[in-house]
């Protein structure tokens, strides 16, 4: 509704308490406090549940890779398409202040970033290659390829894992589920009990600490809310 226009006949507002409140309302409150909890259980649980070697693994890779200037392509669907694209510009940032002459500077793409080209790829040969064949555009032997997954049997995926290899990619892979990428990656991490919010919000989670890792271990904090 438009600031200050006046509310259609009969609509109530919405509110979870009050008399205004429709009669399920209660309901719906109870059930999404329920759900509040264990949701926080659950990734306190998973995030408790981290195999502390392979995530570092994983993180080391990354973190080479960026300051020794080379470049991280990254890629995943759905869910996973967006932490991607979440993960590559927060390694750019991170990259950047780490300073250093332009032709050496890393490069962090997500490969899902070009809707053009992705569908273009889809639309021309496949689906399965909408990943794998934007590799040799991209890819240099030392590059990394790091890819996000939960069933870690996405076919895309998987050749896009197999294409990595060939042109001398590193290859991780963070998965709720081992799947077919696991014995693909040189380095992998499950996480997430294969729950698909869990799993995809520790996708971003590990991003974050492949960024902590860059800044020397510091957390990136709200300036404003830290001088205050």
């Amino acid at each position: 509704m438009l600031s200050g226009s006046a509310p259609t006949s009969g609509a109530e507002p919405i509110s979870g308490s009050g008399s205004g409140a429709g009669s399920g309302s209660g309901a719906v409150a109870a059930e999404a406090a329920a759900v509040v909890k264990s949701y926080v259980d659950d990734l306190t649980l998973a995030l408790a549940q981290m195999e502390a070697g392979s995530t570092a693994a994983v993180l080391e890779t990354l973190v080479v890779a960026i300051r020794e200037g080379r470049r991280v392509l990254v890629a995943g669907n759905g869910g996973s398409s967006t932490a991607a694209i979440h993960i590559a510009a927060d390694l750019m940032a991170a990259a950047a202040a780490l300073g250093g002459a332009r032709d050496t500077a890393p490069q962090a793409v997500a490969l899902t970033e070009n809707i053009a080209r992705v569908t273009a790829i889809a639309n021309d040969y496949s689906y399965d290659e909408i990943f794998s064949r934007q590799l040799p555009g991209w890819a240099r032997p030392g590059d990394v390829l790091l890819l996000l997954s939960v069933s870690a049997r996405s076919a895309n995926l998987v050749r896009a894992a197999e294409v990595g290899r060939d042109l001398g990619m590193t290859v991780l892979a963070a998965i709720g589920n081992p799947g077919e990428l696991a014995p693909l990656a040189h380095r992998h991490v499950v996480f997430g009990q294969a729950d698909y919010g869990l799993t995809e919000d520790l996708h971003v989670a590990l991003g974050h600490m492949a960024v902590r890792v860059l800044g020397g271990g510091d957390a990136c904090r709200y300036r404003a809310a830290v001088d205050g």
